[in-house]
């Protein structure tokens, strides 16, 4: 049986109003890009999902919507685009139960007996809240929450230990799709003003990742990658004139970059090419790449790089392995790379990071935990590692980040939250965090960098 108790549509937008409901008694299909009973990837399972709320279909186990029943468990089999619709005690015959933990996008949480609804992703994993789509109770007047959490006593309206996970045994996984677009810079002044509008500052729409950092002597170095081309270096004057991109590798494979200044004016940029590791490249204090780049980390499951100069003169490289956390190479003043890497975070969860070195000498490396937001973990100028991170961010829909210390101490990290935009957050020299601030709301941004200049000055740069 479907529960009887369910009213309206609750989900991730408020509804129209119940008046509405006669416009919708013959409805068209859902946006499909699969057949119906057919494979269909999670992103189509919550973009048809969202069809209903678009079109404010009001509950009702009467009436059907483009072929499905209005209803919470018609709403499932809608979003699954299976070929009728099933009830809460026949979903688990088209699928699969799963622990709350393994729970992705487009699986169900599912009380047999009443009620079913859709998960639509963590916002904090670790903490066991989450988003969803449901049909929802009507004495909520605001439609209820649009986000729960396992380790409550009830969800929507029942106990927790009533619900079951389960997976569609025909949902597959999106295939990956490298996001591309061009760069753009907003400066934030020694005094704390930020430019009111970002400059473009390279229109190569194919660029896929981007790293900067700043010299001693003023000017800013920004890296990108074009897949297909490899690496291009543009520099930024002390004066605030942009040169033409420089081709610095050919590489075409490369996926990702990292850079660091060194006090003495060189330059370090950091390559992943995958299936090799990590190369080094370097541009000397005179202005010279050399020919070649050193290859300084040859684990092939790299994904991401971070890289940071300390007042030192040595280099760390911060290497993420999926499933094996970060890992730290150092490169000491007189130009010898550690034999291996030492593991600063065995956090397999972790998507992306940033590092930064501050006048003092600690380092700071940023990590991303998708569904559970931003940690920081530093190490000190004399060399020890915090035994654990920081947990500076708990918005769990950071994607990208990056971070910059300035000549006063102060740590700027720099969160993409997709569909949001960038949002910069300060350390200040006494060890205190800030509330983040929306620095720039365009909401396709998906990268980031950050610099800090000697005169006080940051530069913010995106790729949208």
């Amino acid at each position: 049986m479907t529960h009887n108790r369910r009213t309206r549509l609750r989900a991730l937008a408020t509804l129209v109003a119940a008046g509405a409901a006669a416009t919708f008694a013959c409805g068209t299909p859902a946006h499909a890009d699969s057949t119906a009973g057919g494979p269909i990837t999670r992103s189509e399972v919550l973009t048809r999902a969202q069809s209903w709320v678009d079109a404010g279909v009001p509950y009702n186990q009467a009436g059907y919507y483009g072929g499905y029943r209005e209803d919470c468990s018609g709403y499932v089999s809608m979003a699954w685009h299976l070929t009728s619709s099933l009830v809460t005690q026949t979903l688990p015959d088209v699928s699969t139960k799963e622990s709350f933990s393994a729970l992705a996008p487009g699986d169900i949480l599912d009380y047999t007996a009443e009620h079913t609804f859709l998960f639509a992703g963590w916002t904090d994993k670790s903490t066991g809240a989450f988003k969803y789509y449901a049909d929802s109770n009507p004495s909520d007047p605001t439609h209820g929450p649009t986000a729960g959490n396992v380790n409550n006593s009830t969800m929507e309206g029942w106990p927790t230990g009533y619900y079951d996970a389960y997976r569609y045994d025909k949902i597959v996984d999106d295939t990956p799709v490298t996001p591309h677009g061009t760069v753009w810079d907003r400066t934030r002044s020694a005094a704390g003003s930020w430019q009111s509008s970002a400059d473009e500052i390279d229109s190569n729409g194919a660029i896929t990742a981007v790293a900067a950092a700043a010299l001693p002597n003023g000017t800013l170095h920004v890296e990108t990658v074009v897949p297909g081309s490899g690496l291009w270096d543009r520099t930024r004057s002390a004066n605030g004139t942009w040169s033409a991109a420089t081709h610095i590798d050919t590489n075409g494979n490369i996926t990702a970059v990292a850079a660091a200044a060194l006090p003495d004016g060189t330059l370090h940029v950091e390559s992943v090419v995958p299936g090799s590791g990590v190369w080094d490249r370097t541009r000397s204090a005179s202005g010279t790449w050399a020919s070649s780049s050193t290859h300084i980390d040859t684990n092939g499951n790299i994904s991401a790089v971070a890289a940071a100069g300390l007042p030192d003169g040595t280099v760390h490289v911060d290497s993420l392995v999926p499933g094996a956390g970060v890992w730290d190479r150092t490169r000491s003043a007189s130009g010898t790379w550690a034999a291996a890497s030492t593991q600063l975070d065995d956090n397999g969860s972790i998507s992306a990071l940033s590092a930064a070195a501050l006048p003092d000498g600690t380092l700071h490396v940023e990590t991303v935990v998708p569904g559970s937001g931003v940690w920081d973990r530093t190490r000190s100028a004399s060399g020890t590692w915090a035994a654990a991170s920081s947990h500076i961010d708990q918005n769990g829909d950071v994607s990208s980040v990056s971070s910059a210390g300035l000549p006063d101490g102060t740590l700027h990290v720099d969160a993409v939250v997709p569909g949001s935009g960038v949002w910069d957050r300060t350390r200040s020299t006494s060890g205190s965090w800030s509330t983040a601030t929306d620095i720039d709301s365009n909401d396709d941004i998906f990268d980031t960098f950050t610099a800090g200049l000697p005169d006080g000055s940051m530069h913010v740069g995106t790729i949208a």
